[in-house]
């Protein structure tokens, strides 16, 4: 069964203990928020995984669970950032 972007967001956002999720592109354009993410956030979001991904051997990784993760906790939250190949995903908890 395949989902929507919409319904994707949707379904990460009733997750318990999530306040929010972004999307973005390769390009750091945002396709779709939820809760208290912005979507201003979104080349930001793109940038940071791709700089993360840029510190591994990208050629050498054939499995995307192995893509790099990013964790950057704050006073009231934290956000995970993961890119996902031709989408970055954050998820604020």
């Amino acid at each position: 069964m395949e989902y929507s972007l919409e319904q994707v967001l949707d379904k990460i956002s009733e997750k318990e203990g999530v306040k929010g999720v972004l999307v973005a592109d390769e390009s750091g354009l945002c396709l779709g928020t939820r809760g208290i993410a912005k979507s201003a956030g979104a080349a930001f979001v793109a940038s940071i995984a791709n700089s993360a991904r840029s510190l591994s051997d990208v050629s050498e990784i054939e499995d995307k669970s192995q893509y790099s993760t990013v964790s950057i906790e704050l006073e009231s939250y934290k956000i995970i950032i993961r890119n996902e190949g031709s989408f970055t995903i954050a998820v604020f908890q």
